[in-house]
């Protein structure tokens, strides 16, 4: 009889650590391993984000402002996805060090449909500026950011810092993952510290 007990409670964490990691192209935000190229750019990258007609803002805006979905969480992150109408996966990210549950990165991808991912009940729209996102190609990012090294990477993250106050730096981040000159995946990132 213990052995049949233990069976159960066995699979249950399994089903339980299994739950708490990302899925799908969002399992990127883990990978960060120091080899993707870097690139500064002049271009501020600061994202404007709006669910229906409520604006959301990085550093800001909690995740449960950005839907009544439980968040997820594991050792690095907490975050909640969404998939639109138009087939793109939004994971909206907290970073568990710096987010204190306000949102700090956001990746997204057309990738499929993934079970973490609830359907989006409003209209999601993320930009940067006039940075292209998911359709973005290498020419693009070239004629826009003028780093000619674009056109030979399989991702790259192009970083803005910006003084705020008191000493501290506003860093906003995008990442591109490619599969040749397709984008794969985006990451948009926003940290401020000293």
């Amino acid at each position: 009889m213990k052995r049949l007990l233990a069976l159960p409670i066995f699979i249950a964490v399994s089903q339980l650590a299994s739950a708490a990691q990302m899925t799908g192209f969002a399992t990127q935000y883990y990978q960060d391993d120091g080899t993707t190229a870097e690139q500064p750019t002049k271009v501020s990258l600061s994202p404007t984000i709006n669910i229906g007609k409520k604006t959301i803002e990085m550093e800001v805006s909690t995740l449960s402002e950005i839907t009544s979905t439980p968040a997820e969480k594991d050792s690095s992150a907490s975050w909640v996805c969404l998939h639109a109408s138009d087939g793109t996966n939004y994971w909206f990210i907290s970073d568990n060090e710096m987010g204190a549950g306000s949102l700090t990165a956001i990746a997204m991808a057309k990738d499929g449909m993934h079970k973490e991912c609830s359907k989006a009940s409003k209209s999601i729209s993320v930009s940067v500026a006039n940075v292209p996102l998911l359709n973005a190609t290498h020419a693009n990012l070239v004629d826009l950011l003028g780093k000619q090294e674009v056109t030979k990477k399989n991702g790259i993250l192009f970083y803005h810092e910006t003084p705020v106050q008191d000493g501290f730096i506003q860093s906003n981040t995008v990442s591109y993952y490619f599969n040749s000159e397709n984008v794969r995946g985006v990451i948009i990132g926003q940290i401020t510290s000293n």
